[in-house]
């Protein structure tokens, strides 16, 4: 079994190989711009590094967001590109749950914190389960001060932020909750392809794959451009 996950939902590119549960190798650049041309190179110095060929790979793991909407559109067509081209089973699993995924803490609740424009992050809260992590909220696209308020009345002891809105936002949720947030380096705010393929690993070798042409991004709202084309040819 040799997994290819890739993740291109952040301005890290992330790509990374697995024999069953065991990371061959793993790259990542930070690239805010040039994910469609930069991606397949990236890929393919990753196989040769490691002794492999494209035709090796045996399943595909793609980052599904929330985050940049061209990135994940990019990283999702090429990841079914090469599910298709080499005839093998794919799953997507969202981006923010290999955030969390890397910020597990056994005491307290582990927030992704993605910048979504618009003074709006995307978000949803996650918890500790049996060494993984288990999502607990729906996604949702809210105000960084609703946010706090939210996780305040809930009656949460501590909520550890990890994403790039923490470099945006983190007085905002620091003045509302005080001690109660912990917010992550930032080594640990961007999503790890490694990561992706561990948490797809249960499903994969429960043989629980995705259907090819139903796997789709996570957007969690329409874009700007999309909610202005709607606004227009709703008069």
């Amino acid at each position: 079994m040799l997994i290819l996950s890739l993740d291109t939902s952040s301005p890290v590119l992330t790509v990374a190989l697995h024999n069953g549960d065991t990371i061959v190798g793993e790259e990542t650049n930070w690239m805010p711009r040039g994910h469609m041309a930069k991606l397949i190179p990236f890929v393919d110095e990753l196989l040769v590094a490691k002794g492999f060929k494209i035709d090796d790979v045996t399943h595909i793991v793609v980052g599904s967001g929330p985050g940049s909407y061209t990135g994940l559109r990019i990283g999702m067509v090429i990841a079914r590109t090469f599910a298709q081209l080499l005839e093998v089973p794919i799953n997507g699993v969202p981006s923010a749950d290999a955030i969390a995924y890397r910020n597990i803490s056994e005491v307290g609740i582990v927030c992704p914190i993605i910048d979504a424009k618009r003074a709006e992050v995307y978000t949803a809260l996650y918890r500790p389960t049996d060494g993984s992590i288990e999502r607990i909220t729906e996604f949702m696209a809210i105000h960084p001060d609703e946010l706090a308020k939210k996780l305040l009345d809930e009656g949460y002891e501590r909520v550890v932020f990890a994403g790039d809105a923490v470099s945006l936002y983190e007085g905002v949720l620091a003045e509302t909750l005080g001690e109660r947030a912990v917010f992550a380096a930032e080594a640990a705010w961007w999503p790890r392809a490694s990561d992706l393929a561990t948490l797809a690993l249960p499903r994969i070798v429960a043989g629980e794959f995705d259907e090819l042409y139903k796997l789709a991004p996570i957007y969690v709202r329409l874009s700007q451009a999309e909610e202005m084309w709607e606004k227009r040819h709703q008069r």
